[in-house]
């Protein structure tokens, strides 16, 4: 069976469908998912722009990191979740959306990028947290965060004219 048959039979189980034709539950799932990015992106933004040093220079990271976490990681989980039941509703046009495409191979690399800074930055992130300056390679990895995220957002909106 191809991928794209599979999504073909996913979009079309009962329950998919029943949430593709809903007048209430797939607009509501598409204003949550909307709005979990909002939180978990916009979050995360603060964090890399803070990174580099563009605003609130004078906070520790580590401090900005503790206070966004707890929201922006609960938001990235609503956001998947909601994420996968859209996909499920319309598998097969979104599966072969070439923007879709596109943006899953960006959230990999996003996550590719932050678990880069995970590992190598965070750990010693007490040396250089109340300095002057940010090492080279975090504010890369912020703006590598930046671009990324633009682009996320920019695929799932145009997604919605290639469908």
């Amino acid at each position: 069976m191809s991928i794209v048959s599979w999504c073909h039979w996913l979009q079309n189980t009962p329950w998919a469908l029943a949430l593709r034709q809903s007048d209430f539950f797939f607009p509501v799932i598409e204003g949550t998912h909307i709005l979990a990015l909002s939180i978990s992106v916009g979050l995360i933004l603060l964090l890399d722009l803070r990174l580099l040093r563009l605003v609130l220079p004078s906070e520790r990271v580590s401090k900005i990191m503790n206070q966004v976490m707890p929201w922006a990681l609960p938001g990235f989980a609503i956001m998947f979740v909601t994420g996968l039941l859209l996909f499920f509703a319309q598998a097969e046009k979104v599966y072969t959306n070439g923007y879709f495409r596109v943006k899953m191979l960006v959230l990999v690399l996003v996550g590719i990028n932050a678990l880069v800074y995970q590992l190598k930055f965070y750990p010693a992130m007490a040396e250089w947290d109340l300095s002057e300056s940010v090492p080279r390679g975090a504010q890369v990895i912020a703006v590598v965060s930046l671009a990324f995220w633009m682009i996320v957002i920019a695929c799932g909106r145009l997604m919605a004219y290639e469908l």
